[in-house]
């Protein structure tokens, strides 16, 4: 089989594949500012402004903790860790409309527990004590190192390959494949094999920050988040642009991590890097996976958007599934047939 992407999906499929005794190669462009390698990689199960309760989350949540322990022993580190959220009231409606919810999410208001030297939290908050970090950088670095010649560095022109009914073609590499799964996140959007896809990605850049003698080992969210990566070093974002769709940091972008950050953050800090990516966000956030409508040598992985890291273990797993015919793929995120206009 043929991986084409090394991000979260790609990654995920790779190790799907190789705990099934399965061959692969995973090609993987190496773009450092891919959305996958700068994502921060929180699981919490309660999101968005709107404080909604996420899809599915339990089950997938199941399936992510099997999967990263499994990982964890094979290249004998920890990536999956446990890592409590503090959220904080922005508003009155936030506020209100979480009190509302309250039954619903299992969680209460209470004691925050948070420096008042160094947080501002006026309206209060709540914590998340089971939330989880995937540390992704890490993942992606290791895992690609473990599978050593069955990753290769290098892109794949869609327009290039010669797909038949059972098989396809790299013309460059004179090598023949049963299937090609893409996991090319945002990129997927100029791939010519598949109809258009309803992306509606968003552009999200992130700061890393100096902070001296915060030592808060939470990750703490009010409008943007801070979360720290080792010693005096944090990690901060994110903006949502959905209008420049590119990975190159901007000046407007820093401002407002800064200006939101301020809000609730009263110590100083020093930026020390700034980076970018784009999250590969379908019209209805949830992935899509399967085989090409018309082509069985061609398959596909995308839309994980900022959930990536809970639900890419899932996904790829029913992918697995379905490819191999040992399964079947939950329809809420099987491809569509074609269309009649093409």
């Amino acid at each position: 089989m043929l991986i084409v992407g090394g991000g979260l999906a790609g990654t995920t499929l790779a190790w799907t594949l190789h705990f099934r005794g399965q061959p692969f190669v995973l090609v993987d462009s190496g773009d450092p500012s891919s959305a996958s390698r700068v994502a921060a990689g929180f699981v919490n199960p309660i999101t968005g402004q709107r404080l909604a309760l996420s899809w599915n989350y339990a089950t997938f949540l199941a399936a992510a903790e099997r999967f990263y322990t499994k990982v964890e022993v094979e290249l004998n580190r920890s990536l999956f860790v446990r890592r409590p959220m503090v959220r904080l009231f922005q508003n009155e409606l936030e506020r209100d409309r979480f009190t509302r919810k309250a039954g619903t999410f299992g969680v209460t208001t209470g004691a925050l527990h948070l420096d008042k030297s160094r947080f501002a939290a006026p309206l209060g908050g709540f914590e998340l004590p089971d939330a989880r970090q995937l540390h992704v950088a890490e993942y992606l670095r290791a895992s690609h190192a473990f599978f050593g010649e069955r990753v290769r560095v290098a892109r794949i022109d869609p327009t290039t390959l010669a797909v038949g009914s059972d098989h396809l073609r790299v013309p460059e590499w004179n090598e023949a494949y049963r299937v090609a799964v893409f996991c090319q996140g945002a990129a997927g959007r100029a791939n010519p094999l598949f109809d258009p896809l309803p992306f509606a990605p968003a552009k999200g850049e992130m700061l890393m920050l100096r902070i001296p003698g915060l030592n808060e080992d939470r990750i703490v969210n009010r409008g943007v988040w801070i979360v720290r990566e080792s010693g005096d070093i944090y990690r901060a974002g994110s903006t949502y642009d959905r209008n420049r769709l590119d990975t190159t940091p901007t000046a407007a972008g820093r401002a407002e991590i800064e200006t939101r950050l301020r809000e609730f953050l009263q110590v100083p800090f020093e930026v020390v890097d700034h980076v970018a990516g784009v999250r590969p966000i379908l019209d209805d956030r949830k992935p899509t996976i399967g085989r090409h409508p018309r082509w069985n040598s061609l398959a596909l992985f995308n839309g994980l958007g900022s959930k990536g890291s809970l639900q890419a273990p899932y996904f790829a797993e029913q992918l697995a599934n379905g490819l191999s015919n040992t399964g079947t793929i939950d329809a809420d995120a099987g491809l569509a047939p074609p269309s009649e206009s093409t």
